[in-house]
């Protein structure tokens, strides 16, 4: 089976895990198209960068490159897809996205047997405009299946007549081994942690809720830490809120980190809080920061915005988004209590190695291809 995946996502050597778990399998060959580089600085280095991959990745020129509606690939896309003759298409770029669109009419010419679908995490109506309007009927039209980030995209998906299969899973999962407990004591030291700490990690946007997470800290009775992981408007806003409560010394705000090194920070956590705001056109899509948190044992918190309750599950405690007294009862209650944070810290394992592996999201995801291909 030929699996030609098309995204801007796996320029990113991190997010290929899935990849390479789908390449794992014998009956399957894995090509990627992905962007040679990206508005925000992102590069994909040239080929010598994937050697002993087991995936074949193909980096193409683009036009427009960063925005992920409107961007699309150069000619040559069109010779590689004859080249590759793929058994399935997969694009991870939305519904409405001329990429995809441009990867039908591609199909259509080249690869007349190769079943077609897209990924989405879009979970609420964004009032597309032409031509958007346009890509996407033709793109849900023409597809053969779909894969939703969370049960309201595909909820969202019925609602405008898509009614081929939906499988509902999240587009990345999380390396297990990378993200694990472990000790963190020598940079709790440097931060100056030593009271229980709370943390966020994350854009310091309102959509997230920050604002919400330093009035619920400032009403804390017993000492702590607030440590937000990020960058976003809301940095020096936070601050101000924070030196208005008489807080500012328990508040520590650390820029962006690079990927690897969020495990360390959420090792210096005793719980992670996730605190977003549904606005009139974004809620939650996912929360990728919380299984992050569970694989590394770190109680959760989030508030009912999107998909947060379904991602937590049984493993964490949720509050009612914008409700600051029911965040603040939840922090006070794990505070207090060891035993609920234990037992929290060890359902999120669980969840995560269950759910949430990239080998586990690679085998989901390799049960839609071969269902499409009439193998399952």
């Amino acid at each position: 089976m030929r699996v030609l995946v098309v995204s801007h996502t796996y320029m990113v050597r991190i997010n290929r895990d899935k990849l390479y778990e789908l390449a794992r399998h014998d009956d399957v060959e894995v090509y990627l198209i992905t962007p040679k580089k990206w508005d925000t600085g992102m590069h994909l280095l040239e080929s010598k960068q994937f050697e002993g991959e087991n995936i074949r990745v193909i980096p193409l020129r683009t036009m427009l490159a960063g925005n992920e509606a409107f961007y699309f690939y150069l000619p040559s896309y069109f010779f590689q897809i004859r080249k590759i003759r793929p058994d399935i298409i997969h694009v991870e770029q939305g519904a409405g996205a001329f990429s995809y669109f441009q990867t039908l009419i591609a199909r259509k010419v080249f690869a007349r047997e190769a079943k077609c679908l897209f990924f989405t995490w879009v979970n609420c109506e964004v009032g597309n405009r032409f031509p958007l309007s346009f890509f996407e009927r033709f793109n849900l039209s023409h597809s053969d299946y779909a894969i939703c980030g969370n049960r309201e995209a595909a909820d969202l998906l019925r609602r405008k007549g898509f009614e081929k299969p939906i499988k509902v899973l999240p587009q990345l999962g999380v390396d297990t081994e990378l993200f694990r407990k472990k000790g963190a004591n020598d940079l709790k030291t440097r931060l100056g942690f030593e009271h229980f700490t709370i943390g966020f990690i994350g854009r310091l946007v309102r959509e997230k809720g920050v604002l919400d997470l330093v009035e619920a800290v400032s009403r804390l009775k017993v000492p702590f830490h607030l440590l937000m992981v990020g960058s976003g408007d809301l940095r020096d806003v936070i601050l101000r809120r924070a030196a208005e409560s008489g807080i500012s010394e328990k508040v520590k705000i650390v820029d962006s980190v690079p990927h690897e090194q969020v495990v360390d920070y959420l090792n210096c956590l005793d719980v992670l809080v996730l605190p977003s705001h549904t606005t009139r056109n974004w809620k939650e899509q996912f929360g990728h920061v919380l299984i992050e948190a569970m694989a590394c044992e770190v109680p959760v918190i989030g508030s009912s915005s999107g998909e947060i309750p379904n991602v937590i599950g049984d493993a964490g405690l949720i509050f009612e988004e914008g409700d600051v007294d029911d965040l603040r009862r939840k922090l006070e209650a794990l505070m207090r209590d060891g035993d609920l944070r234990c037992d929290l810290a060890r359902r999120g394992r669980k969840r995560v190695l269950e759910r949430y592996t990239h080998r586990r999201i690679a085998e989901e995801t390799l049960k839609v291809y071969r269902k499409l291909m009439g193998l399952e």
